[in-house]
């Protein structure tokens, strides 16, 4: 039914109900199931180098944030590839990836490149001011996708 199922993943922990449902549709019908995980720059200095006209950062700074970046991408890489082995190991072909850049954006992109049929996002179910002032990346993705989008809660 699905050849690819795109899981977009901020916390293992919390996205266990997520993985199980991803895994349950997948089956053993060859869908693959690919774990997706965005690293937000904590300096957003780093998100582009051309972003940095104008600004006069001290190199030493600007150092330090793409080294924090580059560790934070290699740990979080290593604990979604451990991840997506697990899930394989149940007989589901499982990948994964790690981006930099902001998660709603990354995730849509991600469904166009990898030609995704169908993304299960876990949501904080943030209400009321908290979900007005943070906003949620599940609501940004299905607004903006034309494909099927499962939302489910933390678990």
């Amino acid at each position: 039914m699905y050849g690819k199922i795109l899981l977009p993943v901020d916390d293992l922990e919390s996205a266990g109900l997520a993985i199980a449902n991803a895994k349950e549709i997948a089956g053993s019908n060859g869908t693959e199931v690919i774990l997706f995980h965005v690293v937000s720059p904590e300096n957003p200095l780093v998100m582009h180098d051309e972003h940095i006209g104008g600004v006069q950062a001290a190199a030493d700074v600007y150092e330090a944030a793409q080294h924090d970046e580059a560790r934070n991408v290699s740990e979080q890489s290593e604990t979604m590839q451990a991840a997506a082995e697990e899930i394989a190991a149940t007989g589901v072909k499982a990948s994964s990836q790690v981006v930099v850049g902001n998660p709603s954006a990354e995730v849509i992109k991600a469904v166009g490149d990898q030609n995704v049929d169908l993304v299960i996002i876990s949501t904080h179910a943030r209400r009321g001011v908290s979900r007005a002032f943070l906003g949620s990346v599940a609501d940004e993705v299905m607004k903006e996708l034309e494909i099927p989008v499962m939302v489910v809660r933390r678990s």
